[in-house]
């Protein structure tokens, strides 16, 4: 497609008035207006002719995985195959979700040369972003004409929460360092475990722990020592529900939560434990039984791309009904949720009271920052106190809920979603200390 540059234009309007002065009386301008006119129009059928034999070519280059809102760059490189030098400008089409520079992109490339630009983007939801089209300006050799063409480069990017676990060694070593800041070796007398060793009996000691065998061969009585299990079971559970989909810090509460439980899966399996994942909202949308080795945390992180943003409600009993199928021995589950209503939360305290008869449970809820905000405004009118008032109830119901979660044994973290990796990873290192497992 060909339109005018300004230049044309300018030269036309000009010639026009030139038109307009030729028909009063006066001194013959009919002749100077033939001739500019004729030449405008000729440079302009050779600038047309030269800019239709200009050919260029787009590429695009980025990385296949990427964390959700971890920044990386995007690189265009725009190649001149044509026989004469081409200058325009570059307009990349983007989807919504990739946050990038959307300026035009000036270039001029000499024949058989390219430019290159890399852009700072990211992507702002989980999923697969995919990138096409793009229109290239075409400006010709005498600036009086430009051509628009498509250019099609096809490429696409995985926004994955926790992908950046993966491919980063050093987080890897940061989740298990932290993890063990809330761990300390601990030996107990008869608490179950992996054997260490004999020790001397002493009063208080349980009958039960007696090494009879032992005491046998010596005719001491010595009492049998464990360390906490070193092989264990942990079950990650991400809510995916309506609540989870609002935006903190310009990442989606889900993402937060997904890349907390990565971390925790590679502090996991850096200490040889079988770690599996389930994400649900209204039905399970994905779920990665328990194993070890290094190729699990790939399983893991990867899952969530099957996961379908929804504005459903969350519902925990599908979901617990199949955790619990797929535990067949005592676990660690640890679940990243929100609620915002009382159902919810008596449905959650309900199926946490029946997972607590067979394993040791984590409570992850995610703060929403609006209610805080509330809160804390100040009140300068009625819909204002309606507003705060709103807000301290459902703070109050949601306080009172986990408080009686807590109270039935189970393990809370209220925090911030941007704040949630450190607390989590150290109550998992607390916990496994603890021998419960």
């Amino acid at each position: 497609m060909y339109s005018p540059t300004r230049i044309l234009m300018l030269a036309a309007a000009g010639l026009l008035g030139l038109a307009v002065a030729a028909l009063l009386p006066g001194p013959g301008l009919l002749l100077p207006w033939a001739a500019g006119t004729g030449l405008l129009l000729l440079f302009a059928v050779l600038d047309g002719v030269l800019l239709a034999r200009a050919e260029v070519a787009l590429a695009r280059r980025l990385p296949a995985e990427v964390g959700v809102g971890v920044e990386f760059n995007l690189e265009l490189e725009l190649a001149n195959h044509s026989g004469a030098a081409v200058r325009g400008r570059l307009h990349d089409v983007l989807p919504e979700v990739l946050e990038a520079d959307r300026s035009p992109l000036p270039f001029s490339i000499a024949s058989g040369e390219a430019q290159v630009w890399s852009l700072p983007s990211r992507v702002a939801d989980r999923g697969e972003c995919g990138l096409n089209a793009a229109t290239a300006e075409l400006v010709g050799p005498l600036r009086l004409l430009r051509r628009v063409v498509r250019l099609s480069a096809p490429a696409k990017v995985a926004a994955i929460p926790g992908i950046e676990v993966l491919q980063s060694n050093r987080l890897i070593l940061k989740a298990q360092q932290d993890a063990d800041a809330g761990i300390t070796r601990s030996r107990g007398v008869g608490r179950g475990g992996e054997f260490d060793s004999l020790a001397p009996y002493v009063p208080g000691d349980p009958p039960q722990s007696v090494d009879w065998r032992a005491y046998a061969r010596t005719r001491t009585l010595a009492v049998r020592r464990y360390v906490p299990e070193r092989r264990r079971s942990v079950m990650l559970a991400c809510d995916a529900g309506r609540l989870m989909g609002a935006r903190v810090g310009g990442r989606r509460k889900v993402d937060h939560a997904l890349y907390a439980l990565a971390m925790v899966a590679a502090a996991a399996l850096q200490r040889g434990d079988l770690v599996g994942l389930i994400v649900f909202d209204g039905a399970v949308q994905a779920l990665v039984p328990p194993r070890a080795g290094h190729g699990q945390l790939a399983r893991i992180v990867r899952a969530s791309l099957a996961v379908k943003p929804t504005h459903g409600e969350t519902a925990f009993t599908p979901a617990f009904v199949q955790l619990n199928h797929a535990l067949p021995r005592r676990a660690l589950v640890v679940l990243a949720t929100d609620f915002d209503n009382q159902a919810q939360g008596w449905e959650l305290q309900r199926n946490l009271a029946q997972i607590r008869r067979r394993h040791v449970a984590i409570v992850a809820a995610m703060r929403d920052p609006v209610f805080a905000a509330a809160v804390r405004r100040p009140v300068d009118t009625t819909l204002d106190a309606y507003r705060q008032l709103a807000s301290l109830t459902l703070l109050e119901e949601r306080q009172g809920i986990l408080q009686r979660i807590h109270s039935s044994g189970v393990h809370i973290i209220d925090a911030e979603p941007e704040e949630l990796t450190g607390p989590l990873l150290n109550m998992y290192g607390r916990i496994i200390s603890g021998g419960a497992l």
